[in-house]
């Protein structure tokens, strides 16, 4: 019986979708690791049915542990919630309900350790922005751009990231994301964003209980 994975994520578009499995790669400094996920196609998807996109995670690749993310701007442009903290408590809610649900479920047998939601502030872009020093480093930057304390602070990082990078296409592009995420360094990103930062210490977390979980089999 193969080792379930660290690590399985349930997120908005396919930015994440196509960034996650080297982001995290590069967070926990491994390679090779399994990272499933499950792109819910919009934050309204996550939302309204966050049971649904658990149910497929876990038939698919049961991992230890879960983390989910959104966008907080697209959820208050689409009046899902009015602020990070109903968002958060609508997440939770769906996700007790779905727990209590999935005991029933052995199909879904053995459930999560943890579920974890992190909202991102401003959208997922803007954890990119955090580390212009990588972005500059890779010649992805044009020139005379400074360093960005809180990357939180852009308001329109899509756009911040369409002016300013030397190469066309975002982050939905498989080899755009492929890129940006190879300049990346995640322990200066977790200095300019304080949504990342929380990102980067659960996601390490996990994976170091991943590694006790595996030296124990």
């Amino acid at each position: 019986m193969k080792d379930r994975p660290p690590i399985g994520f349930i997120v908005e578009g396919h930015g994440e979708y196509n960034c996650y499995p080297s982001l995290f790669c590069r967070i926990v400094d491994a390679r090779g690791i399994h990272v499933p996920r499950v792109n819910a196609g919009g934050c309204g998807s996550i939302v309204k049915r966050i049971d649904e996109q658990l149910t497929d995670l876990f038939l698919a690749s049961n991992p230890l542990n879960v983390i989910v993310t959104v966008d907080l701007h697209d959820v208050l442009e689409k009046g899902l919630a009015n602020d990070c903290v109903e968002l958060v408590h609508k997440l939770n809610r769906k996700i007790k309900e779905w727990r209590i649900a999935a005991k029933s479920d052995y199909r879904l047998h053995p459930l999560p350790n943890k579920i974890v939601c992190i909202v991102q502030i401003r959208k997922f872009e803007s954890w990119i922005i955090a580390d212009i020093d990588g972005l500059k480093y890779a010649n992805l930057l044009k020139s005379g751009i400074d360093i960005i304390k809180d990357s939180e602070t852009i308001t329109n990082p899509c756009k911040w990231l369409k002016d300013n990078l030397l190469i066309d296409g975002c982050v939905k592009s498989p080899n755009v994301a492929k890129k940006l995420i190879s300049a990346l360094n995640p322990k200066r990103m977790r200095m300019h964003n304080r949504s990342f930062d929380k990102f980067y210490r659960d996601t390490m977390a996990f994976y170091k209980k991943w590694l006790q979980y595996i030296s124990q089999k």
